[in-house]
């Protein structure tokens, strides 16, 4: 339900025998709105009402102030988890992917043609800045893009442009364990990311194994993960399919539904 579909709102239907309505984050819509539907919800005889918050790093006010008229929060940012200190009910639930479009079973008849890869919204693309001066300097190709214009279907073109690199790249924004982590993995290409203890993504994952980091943003720093990943052979090999394992047995959407719903009953 929602902008976009047949049913916009809550109050069009009969809510008897629902037991619950929850609300996913997935940004604004195309008149720049963020669309809640339970909050809007009376009190008194309704469902339980839950939400998934994505982006609290970003919109951390809005989140704090509606979290309350739910019965349960769930979100994704742990950086942020100050935000929901006081509800009655919160938890962290990351990021995580559909395997019908992540999944690197997909798309093993595409042959690599560069060398590393980054895709985003637009808006932050520049944190492929450093990669980009340093593959130029070392000769090593690159791609990296918007995907997608927004308010567009990204699937399945963003998987199909990721698997054509031999290494992804990513670097989080405001401390956030994003998404394209978890596609990556998915993907099964060896994953180059920036360690930030803040973000909380020791609680998911382990360089090393999961991934390889550079943990200062400097050209040396950063341009050392990069040759590692790109010729360290077999053991960077062992880190990808470490990777994607962990990601398919712990952390795809259906890992979340099963969690959200055990909380909700309890």
């Amino acid at each position: 339900m929602g902008p976009g579909h047949p049913i916009t709102d809550l109050n069009s239907i009969n809510l008897k025998g629902v037991n619950l309505v929850l609300d996913v984050e997935n940004g604004r819509d195309k008149s720049g709105m963020f669309c809640y539907l339970g909050a809007n919800l009376p009190g008194g005889n309704r469902p339980y009402t839950a939400v998934w918050f994505i982006d609290s790093h970003g919109q951390g006010n809005l989140h704090q102030a509606i979290a309350p008229k739910y019965d349960h929060v769930f979100f994704a940012v742990w950086s942020k988890r100050d935000l929901f200190a006081g509800h009655q009910s919160a938890h962290f639930c990351p990021n995580a992917v559909d395997p019908k479009f992540f999944n690197r079973q997909h798309f093993q008849h595409i042959v690599p043609t560069h060398d590393f890869g980054f895709f985003g919204s637009k808006g932050g693309l520049d944190r492929a800045d450093r990669l980009k001066v340093i593959a130029n300097t070392q000769n090593w190709t690159y791609d990296v893009a918007e995907v997608g214009k927004p308010h567009r279907h990204k699937w399945p073109m963003t998987a199909e442009r990721m698997s054509g690199c031999r290494v992804l790249f990513n670097h989080g924004q405001k401390h956030d364990i994003n998404l394209r982590i978890f596609e990556s993995m998915a993907i099964g290409r060896p994953l180059v990311n920036d360690y930030d203890k803040i973000s909380g993504i020791d609680k998911l994952f382990q360089h090393g194994k999961h991934y390889i980091n550079y943990e200062a943003y400097t050209y040396k720093d950063l341009e050392n993960a990069m040759n590692i990943a790109l010729t360290g052979g077999e053991v960077v090999q062992d880190i990808a399919e470490e990777a994607y394992r962990e990601v398919m047995e712990k952390h795809t959407v259906a890992n979340r539904v099963h969690q959200i719903m055990e909380i909700i009953n309890g």
